[in-house]
């Protein structure tokens, strides 16, 4: 069963309200060099997959502002914002820019958007801070987070989390009331 982008089953959408998650401290340094900062945060673990949250911290006179920012409208904007991609152990990957345009399958991995902004302050400092959606849980085995922050081949920088942490996290997650559609 595929849906649209715009409008797939709520699991590949957003986190289930019907769940309380379990946070995991993320602290994955992506990229940490001079003028440039990214990093994952918090993960929120719920029963069918994770919320993470991705900072982005930049000198704008070393990296484009639109490197923080992940909305995409005209091909110019696409080759110069940030992308993203998590990579489970099995091959599977989600891609940001893949969740924009591509359907969503059932059992394979997707990666959404979740809310966020970036600042681009007059003091020359610029900061992007978003979340991300990401279902469902992963296989046993590495969870790479990879972070592009200009057009780009190879990412900016990765980080890796086993995803035995997840899903241990997951098993933590309470189920307020019976969740509408499949985990």
């Amino acid at each position: 069963m595929a849906s649209s982008p715009a409008s797939g089953p709520a699991w590949a959408d957003r986190p289930p309200a019907w769940a309380l998650p379990v946070t995991l401290a993320g602290d994955l340094v992506l990229v940490r060099e001079p003028g440039v900062l990214a990093c994952v945060e918090a993960i929120c673990v719920y029963p069918n997959g994770f919320l993470f949250y991705l900072l982005i911290g930049l000198d704008p006179a070393r990296t484009p502002p639109r490197a923080v920012q992940f909305h995409l409208r005209t091909p110019e904007e696409r080759m110069s914002a940030a992308r993203l991609r998590v990579g489970y152990s099995n091959g599977q990957v989600a891609d940001s820019f893949e969740s924009m345009t591509s359907n969503v399958t059932p059992g394979k991995a997707v990666l959404r958007f979740s809310g966020g902004h970036s600042v681009i302050r007059s003091d020359a400092r610029c900061r992007g801070e978003s979340m991300w959606w990401v279902s469902p849980l992963p296989p046993p085995g590495p969870v790479e987070f990879a972070v592009f922050l200009q057009p780009s081949a190879q990412p900016a920088g990765t980080a890796h989390i086993d995803a035995d942490q997840i899903t241990r996290t997951a098993a933590r997650s309470q189920t307020l009331w019976e969740g509408t559609g499949s985990l």
